[in-house]
Formats: C-alpha cells, structure tokens, sequence
C-alpha cells in the first residue's frame, strides 16, 4: 500500500528543528537557553513536567503550524483518493473537519509504554503528562469509524485491508 502520509508527529519535530522564531516564542516563556537557534527538549521537558498546565502555551504556538501545514498537504494531495493523517490529537484538537474516515489504531498501554520508553529522554513522570494531555480511549473509540487493534504486525494488515476494502467499495 502506497499513501501519501502526513505525520504531525514529524511536523512538530521540524518546527522545533527549523522554525527560529517558534524557538524564540518558547525560550523566553519557558526561561530556556536556545543552542544554535533551537530549544533542548530535555530541558523543555523539564519544565513541562514542572508545571504541566504550561502544555497549553506550547500547543497555542505549535498546533496552528501543524494545522497550516496540514491544510498544505491535503491541497497538495487532494486529487488523491485516499491520504493517510496520522495526527494523535485529532480528537483533542477538534480537527474532524479534515478527514471523512477516522481510523483509531488502539494498542495495550503496556505495549504503547515499552514503544515511548524507547524514545530519547521520556520517562514515566513525562509519559503520565503527555498521557493526561489526551482524551480517553472511550472518548476517541466513539468518534472512531473504526478501530484497529495493534497486537501484532499480521494482524493489523488484514484489519487494514479489510477496512480499505470497505472504503473503496463505497
């Protein structure tokens, strides 16, 4: 299968690494040093897990970048039958206005857990705050057209081909 894809994820990280004046904005209200123009986001994470209600000025400057970003994609690719939005927050942020299907990839938390400890510098402290910036499961399963269950890299493909199918029927 071949989509064209867009990852918020990936756009956060390429504002963080490009965007100096988003660095600037973060700086002075976090009190942090920019090294070569960019924040250290161990130190941001640190101040986050300090006062976690500060998440809400982060997302202030950088969820519009995201969401200008993606309204870019989607008129680049809107010839497309299908592109692929793989937006974490999609909930959180309101943002059902850009898909016509909702697809919810659901995974145990202890799997979800072991995957993000990988990730450089995150922590169990961090992790329970990123957790808390999200909606619950519930909430997100009864917005969802459907639901993949991620037990197994077998398994998701047949959900996802199963699911395609449905789709590309209509």
């Amino acid at each position: 299968l071949n989509f064209n894809i867009f990852s918020a994820d990936n756009e956060v990280n390429n504002i963080y690494k490009k965007n100096k004046s988003v660095n600037k904005k973060i700086s002075r209200f976090f009190k942090l040093k920019l090294y070569n123009g960019r924040i250290d986001k161990q130190e941001l994470r640190n101040a986050l897990k300090k006062n976690p209600k500060k998440f809400s000025f982060l997302n202030k400057i950088i969820h519009p970048i995201v969401r200008k970003k993606l309204v870019l994609f989607l008129f680049k690719f809107k010839k497309n039958r299908l592109v692929v939005l793989d937006i974490p927050l999609l909930v959180e942020n309101k943002m059902f206005n850009f898909v016509d299907i909702f697809i919810l990839i659901k995974t145990r938390s202890n799997s979800f857990n072991t995957r993000i400890k990988k990730r450089k510098n995150l922590d169990k402290h961090f992790l329970n705050i990123l957790k808390k910036q999200q909606r619950s499961e519930k909430i997100k399963e009864d917005h969802a057209d459907f639901v993949i269950y991620n037990s197994s890299k077998n398994k998701v493909k047949l959900q996802v081909k199963n699911i395609l199918d449905k789709i590309l029927l209509n």
